[in-house]
């Protein structure tokens, strides 16, 4: 399996301003996603989404297509990554978010 950045997550203080913003900007269309007011982008290029922030300090996000999330989030710990949101699941698939050696985050995913 190749492992492509699959998709990518803007943290939003407000996700209405930040939809504004990037639909003027660059003509992106959201539709509602299946958590609290996370918004799919639909015409990006690939897969996107805007979602709120959780802490001040959190950036966009890129998310890393694998085989096996669990394989994944064990492998990644023990390269000295720390847990930053656990597995979670939704219709299409899971995910987690990671932070690296140098406090960089990413997540994976994978597809159900």
């Amino acid at each position: 399996m190749a492992h492509n950045v699959g998709h990518f997550e803007i943290p939003a203080d407000s996700t209405d301003e930040l939809k504004s913003f990037y639909s003027s900007l660059f003509g992106w269309q959201f539709e509602k996603g299946q958590t609290r007011d996370y918004w799919m982008i639909k015409n990006a290029g690939i897969s996107g989404g805007l979602a709120p922030r959780e802490n001040p300090e959190q950036m966009p996000t890129m998310f890393v297509a694998v085989e096996s999330i669990d394989n994944y989030i064990s492998k990644a710990q023990e390269l000295g990554a720390k847990v930053v949101k656990n597995k979670q699941e939704i219709d299409a698939g899971y995910y987690a978010v990671m932070e690296d050696t140098q406090k960089n985050t990413f997540g994976i995913w994978q597809d159900k």
